[in-house]
């Protein structure tokens, strides 16, 4: 890679390589200590549960339409202000913000404009990308599906995240050997090809299959935990630098069960897995399974304190699968949250299937689950009574308070 081809990189305390360089082993001071998020302390220490309304300023429902076949199971959501894009097996379709379908973002195919299935896509602004199954490479389209150029990507690279039209963050392909040399925690990738990757020669688990990266927005930036380091490094355009450190403890997988999956899924109980972020201005929001239930911990940015609360769930599948149960939905009575999916600075999204949210619904409200806006479960209530079983699944948007 040539100095003229290289884009500028800030890393505070890191390990760097760069396509073609050496890399070199962290172990650099900061003048600025990274602030430690203890979630094995929090989990210690239960609180009496936060609501949902304290986090979550609104719900959006959104109903896709035709072409209802082509929807079925949905990997991916995106969405800005006028465009709404579904990750389904092999496609990516458009729609507007309100549900009505556009067009389907490119095809499969073998032809340089086509790709060999999804791997991940991602949106920003009038642009939209694919990381391509097997051929390496991540194209790049309008929104009106018109094809605007291909670069080359690691095969290493699973999600993708655009920080700018013509720059993308990088993520860990889980199933990737630990011992691999082509093992990473994030980067960088310009529309020329050039990367930028964070590598740590001895991560912490020297054997055993990477798992899949936990990866939220803040702001503009892109944050990544992974399990090669207890470190969350924010990434932008033009930057990676540490954020925060995960403390697990003895939550934390050990070495033995990370190696043998057999020991993990007998004893995935004991340790925090399942890990999801999302973070505003004011705090952060992680949640996980630990112990046959959910938990909740938030971190107040500014007082730096920590507090966690228990959600248990409906039932637990013989392999150790929480199914069911979830953060209690007062705002609108509707469905509960388990994960944190953060797709955006701004909201968690959820698919659910029809019958399965007038089902939630009508449990809640048998229940006799207070609701901040009585308004708006008047509202939902009309929602799913106008659902039918055979439709697409409901995209559940939930807006993030910046501060509670």
């Amino acid at each position: 890679m040539s100095k003229k081809q290289l884009f500028f990189l800030i890393i505070s305390v890191a390990f760097i390589a760069c396509t073609g360089s050496k890399h070199r082993d962290p172990l650099q001071v900061v003048e600025n200590p990274i602030p430690v998020i203890d979630l094995e302390k929090a989990v210690q220490s239960p609180t009496e549960p936060m609501k949902m309304s304290d986090f979550i300023e609104s719900i959006e429902y959104i109903r896709p339409e035709y072409p209802a076949s082509l929807v079925g199971t949905i990997f991916g959501v995106s969405i800005n202000d006028k465009y709404l894009l579904l990750e389904v097996p092999d496609r990516l379709l458009c729609y507007t913000r309100q549900g009505k379908f556009l067009r389907e973002i490119g095809k499969k195919g073998q032809g340089p404009t086509e790709h060999l299935g999804i791997r991940s896509s991602t949106l920003l602004d009038t642009v939209v990308a694919i990381n391509s199954n097997f051929n390496r490479k991540i194209l790049r389209y309008d929104v009106q599906g018109n094809y605007l150029s291909s670069l080359p990507v690691s095969d290493e690279v699973f999600k993708i995240n655009m920080s700018d039209t013509n720059r993308f963050v990088i993520n860990l392909h889980h199933g990737i050997a630990m011992d691999d040399p082509n093992l990473f925690v994030t980067g960088i990738l310009n529309d020329k090809g050039d990367t930028v990757q964070l590598k740590k020669l001895q991560p912490y688990y020297p054997k055993g299959m990477a798992h899949s990266p936990t990866i939220w927005w803040y702001g503009d930036t892109v944050c990544v935990h992974t399990c090669v380091t207890d470190t969350v490094y924010s990434v932008s355009k033009n930057t990676i630098t540490p954020r925060y450190i995960l403390h697990q403890g003895k939550y934390k997988i050990n070495r033995e069960a990370f190696k043998d999956i057999r020991l993990l899924e007998a004893e995935r109980s004991n340790f925090i897995d399942g890990l999801s972020c999302c973070e505003t201005d004011g705090y952060l929001l992680a949640s996980f399974s630990l112990d046959k239930k959910r938990l909740l911990v938030y971190y107040d940015k500014h007082s730096h304190e920590t507090k966690s609360w228990t959600q248990y769930p409906d039932e637990v599948s013989k392999y150790g699968t929480l199914v069911g149960g979830g953060w209690e939905n007062d705002v609108d009575g509707g469905y509960k949250l388990s994960q944190l999916n953060a797709i955006n600075p701004d909201y968690i999204a959820v698919s659910i299937l029809p019958a399965k949210l007038k089902e939630v619904y009508t449990e809640n409200k048998k229940k006799g689950i207070k609701v901040k806006c009585p308004k708006r479960q008047q509202e939902l209530e009309k929602l799913v009574n106008l659902l039918n079983e055979d439709e697409n699944p409901v995209i559940i948007l939930y807006k993030l308070k910046a501060k509670i």
